[in-house]
């Protein structure tokens, strides 16, 4: 299955380690974690990205063959990355974007960012900076910063392959029976088109570069005034990205690659250790 932006992606990745003269990292483990995929290399080379674990009604089986899998340890993350990204199995391809992320860590550092002009915050609140009270928002994918949103602009519509019941809580009164919070609009998938169609802020979700649907999404925008991307899946160079009409990515840097080993092996709420591993950026377009 190719997906082309992440074949770019990771052809930008080769240019730019050229030009900088970095040396890639060798792969030393891989961790399949429930919902995730951790790739652990030398030179505090690690990423992660989705993997759907624990979804399967709504993504399928997960597929991987691990013996063939050991036959990359020691060897260049690129080689890992280019061999997995273009699986038809997502858990495989999980891997090489995690590849991926690892290989971006040393070229998303904020002096590196600068260096090459992007613009580069600490916004560990989120996007409510960026959205205004007018703003009919569509997030795709049910993810943390959903509940930050709460109440900072007009609509806030949501879209999800799962169930409901995954990201929502069911409540019962003596009148109804509803989904909270409320004020979140949640529609299943089939509905993307629309709901994206008619938004002025298009929040999407980065597993959406593991499941190969990135770029039909973004083709359902119908000029947003801003598009964001979000999560540990999108936290690699965002130059193709922003070449795919992308505004801003809000994806955390791994700050602690050791902490995020051991939290991999001996934690199971890799939230948790992602807030203790990692640093929260905003990451914007080369200043003019």
């Amino acid at each position: 299955m190719r997906i082309l932006i992440l074949e770019e992606m990771l052809g930008k990745l080769h240019d730019l380690y050229q030009a900088e003269g970095l040396k890639p990292g060798l792969l030393l483990k891989v961790g399949l974690k429930a919902g995730w995929n951790v790739v652990i290399g030398t030179d505090g080379q690690c990423g992660m990205a989705m993997s759907f674990t624990g979804s399967e009604e709504a993504f399928g089986k997960p597929k991987l063959d691990m013996p063939r899998l050991q036959t990359f340890m020691h060897k260049s993350l690129f080689e890992v990355a280019a061999n997995y990204i273009g699986s038809d199995s997502w858990q495989e391809r999980s891997i090489g974007v995690a590849a991926m992320t690892a290989l971006s860590q040393p070229l998303i550092t904020p002096a590196q960012l600068k260096k090459r002009h992007f613009e580069v915050s600490n916004n560990s609140g989120g996007y409510n900076s960026l959205i205004k009270k007018d703003d009919i928002v569509a997030v795709v994918g049910y993810g943390g910063g959903v509940s930050r949103m709460l109440g900072t602009c007009k609509e806030l519509h949501v879209t999800d392959m799962r169930p409901r019941t995954a990201f929502q809580t069911v409540l019962i009164t003596d009148r109804a029976v509803e989904y909270a919070p409320r004020e979140v609009f949640v529609h299943p998938e089939k509905e993307n088109k629309e709901v994206i169609g008619k938004a002025s802020v298009v929040i999407v979700t980065g597993s959406s570069l593991v499941n190969g649907t990135f770029e039909e999404l973004l083709s359902y925008r119908r000029n947003p005034k801003l598009t964001i991307v979000y999560g540990a899946s999108a936290a690699m160079i965002p130059d193709v990205l922003f070449e795919h009409g992308v505004d801003s990515v809000h994806a955390s840097r791994i700050s602690d690659p050791a902490q995020l080993e051991i939290g991999m092996m001996n934690e199971m709420n890799m939230e948790a250790v992602m807030q203790r591993s990692q640093e929260s950026q905003m990451i914007g377009r080369p200043a003019k």
